[in-house]
């Protein structure tokens, strides 16, 4: 199993939101070019990592682009929608696939675990006793057991009760689409996946925020290591 970040990021959800804010403050219009790097992580008063991570998630979303060599743009809503969908269209390296997965659900099994409601448990527990039942079947319907696991981990964003990680819901499904194909068809990682999923569960039921956002970034690395071996695997076929 791979070893957990124990370093985990900051909270994007504040990066973004004060990026925006700057945004709405500066009232900057489309197309406009926005600080360097350095001016902008000075301004906000954040580490340009952090800014980065949060220039990539807007970006995701369709509303600002980087263009290397050039500069950091806000784009309008049309422009921005296209780009998103040619984002989400492009074969990114299956690093990057998780490497945003872990951003946006670290800080949201975390939120989830110190903010769900008993109504939000509820709809947790449901959703992952679908998914269980749908491995109980024979055969398994792996097209509808990816849409289950996906269903899983997006009820618990909505549990978080953040109105930015709400607005990511779609673009983090997609994500979630292009990094969970196929991988539980590998010996083991039903159980080990199932597992991983109980003890999410336990920790957001028990409020134990900390273990929660450790062993999502475990399960997340563990898919990492499954898609890297079933992508091996079909190609060595």
């Amino acid at each position: 199993m791979s070893t957990p970040i124990l370093n985990v990021p900051p909270r994007l959800n504040e990066n973004v939101r004060g990026l925006l804010d700057y945004i709405e403050r500066e009232n900057l219009r489309p197309g406009a070019k926005l600080e360097s790097e350095r001016e902008l992580a000075r301004i906000l008063g954040i580490s340009r990592p952090s800014l980065r991570e949060a220039i990539q998630v807007l970006q995701a979303q369709g509303r600002l682009i980087s263009k290397h060599g050039v500069g950091i743009f806000l784009l309008d809503e049309e422009v921005g929608g296209k780009i998103k969908d040619a984002y989400l269209a492009q074969q990114h390296p299956i690093e990057e696939l998780f490497q945003m997965r872990e951003i946006l659900e670290a800080p949201a099994v975390e939120w989830a675990a110190e903010r769900r409601s008993t109504e939000q448990l509820l709809e947790i527990k449901r959703a992952l006793g679908r998914l269980r039942d749908a491995l109980q079947e024979d055969p398994i319907d792996f097209d509808r057991v990816r849409e289950l696991d996906m269903e899983f981990h997006l009820v618990i964003v909505r549990s978080a009760q953040n109105r930015f990680l709400n607005q990511t819901l779609g673009t983090l499904q997609e994500i979630m689409r292009h990094s969970m194909d196929n991988t539980l068809k590998l010996p083991g990682r039903i159980d080990q996946s199932e597992a991983e999923h109980s003890i999410i569960l336990a920790a957001i039921e028990n409020q134990d925020p900390i273990n929660a956002r450790l062993m999502i970034i475990q399960h997340i690395h563990n898919a990492r290591d499954a898609w890297t071996k079933f992508l091996k695997n079909e190609h060595e076929r």
